[in-house]
């Protein structure tokens, strides 16, 4: 078979069906480390923004909801911004750097709020928006197995008649393969493809905490700069 002939899925709804189970555990597991209580007034884009980071970190996108963290917090500067008087087409060009730039010359915001967004754009603005996995992983050990290249390609192959064979289990194979090798830590500046892993883990671990920080401003932020004049809120 071509590589071209492979597909996503073969059964539509069997695909359906297992992301639906994948997501209703997801979203029993997550939702309970969620806020739940309902945002302040902004604008519907903001509001729109919101709930796609909200959800994408509700069912594990850790990637994604990242990434939409740092364009959430812009987007909610930018609003700031606007009600100052800065037109629409000035915020179009600006980048995150560029905002914060503006309120350190206009003096809107306290110094907490400017050392959150300056915070928050290297930690997440820059690294995501630029997907740098390599920074992004950086510092993350997992114990691996540096096997010797030579003779490497005759002993998988042998291996993978035995497996076929049924002489050896997927397991037993990788077990025999590391036999006599001692585990070292290993990073992704030793062996590149352990940065998605390494990555990986770190969001899994990270995003909610991010995240409710993140909460926690924004809604404080809302309050403060965007509540309606006549709102009773």
């Amino acid at each position: 078979m071509e590589w071209d002939d492979l597909k996503i899925y073969q059964d539509k709804e069997k695909l359906i069906e297992s992301e639906l189970g994948r997501m209703k555990n997801s979203l029993s597991k997550m939702l309970d480390k969620l806020p739940n209580k309902e945002i302040p007034f902004m604008e519907p884009h903001l509001r729109a923004l919101y709930f796609e980071t909200y959800f994408l970190l509700a069912q594990e996108f850790y990637n994604a909801s990242l990434v939409l963290m740092g364009i959430l917090l812009e987007n909610i500067a930018k609003e700031k911004l606007f009600i100052e008087g800065v037109k629409d087409k000035e915020l179009e060009e600006m980048s995150f750097g560029k905002v914060i730039s503006w309120f350190e010359k206009m003096e809107v915001l306290d110094s907490q709020e400017l050392e959150f967004l300056k915070k928050k754009k290297e930690e997440l603005r820059n690294p995501y928006a630029h997907y740098n996995k390599m920074k992004l992983s950086e510092g993350i050990y997992f114990s691996g197995w540096k096997i010797p290249s030579d003779g490497l390609v005759s002993k998988l192959i042998a291996l993978d008649k035995r497996v076929k064979d049924g002489e050896l289990t997927e397991k037993e194979a990788q077990q025999e393969l590391i036999k006599g090798v001692k585990p070292e830590l290993i990073s992704s500046k030793e062996f590149r493809p352990i940065a998605h892993i390494a990555k990986r883990e770190r969001e899994k671990v990270s995003a909610i905490d991010i995240f409710l920080e993140i909460d926690k401003f924004i809604r404080d932020f809302a309050k403060k700069y965007f509540k309606p004049k006549d709102s009773k809120i």
